[in-house]
């Protein structure tokens, strides 16, 4: 087998382990983006909890007041942690996609030399073959 072949076997296998571990940063960064948006529906629900009865005290209401404000400001870094976490997911499904499409290219060149080789493989067979009946042919044809 041609040196060329081999090359382009190694570097199809080094795409396709690309690939495979591109693949496995999108799934866990896609983990990552469900967890932030399960916090945010989270902190949503504590936000929105309802309060005492009506005759809450004034330090109460306060307390209720700073609680809310603490939970919107967390719930506001969820969200900038999300929107983060989705342009990093975007960015490695574009690398992703690019890197598919190069190990693609490489297994269809490989292929191509594959079968070239394979084809001249064929003929180098069949000149073999060719010759060989010829010789016998003519050894029958002395003989006879």
């Amino acid at each position: 087998m041609p040196k060329t072949i081999r090359t382009l076997e190694q570097l199809v296998q080094m795409r396709a382990r690309t690939v495979k571990d591109l693949t496995g940063k999108v799934s866990t960064q896609r983990q990552l983006c469900q967890r932030y948006e399960n916090n945010i529906q989270a902190l949503n629900n504590l936000a929105i909890a309802p309060g005492g009865s009506g005759n809450t005290h004034a330090a109460m209401m306060t307390n209720q007041a700073h609680y809310k404000k603490n939970i919107q400001r967390i719930i506001n870094w969820q969200k900038q942690e999300q929107a983060l976490a989705d342009m990093k997911m975007q960015e490695l499904q574009q690398n992703l996609l690019h890197e598919a499409r190069r190990e693609r290219g490489y297994q269809l060149v490989l292929e191509q030399r594959q079968d070239k080789f394979a084809v001249e493989e064929a003929r180098k067979d069949q000149k073999t073959t060719d010759a060989m009946s010829a010789q016998s042919w003519m050894r029958n044809r002395r003989g006879g």
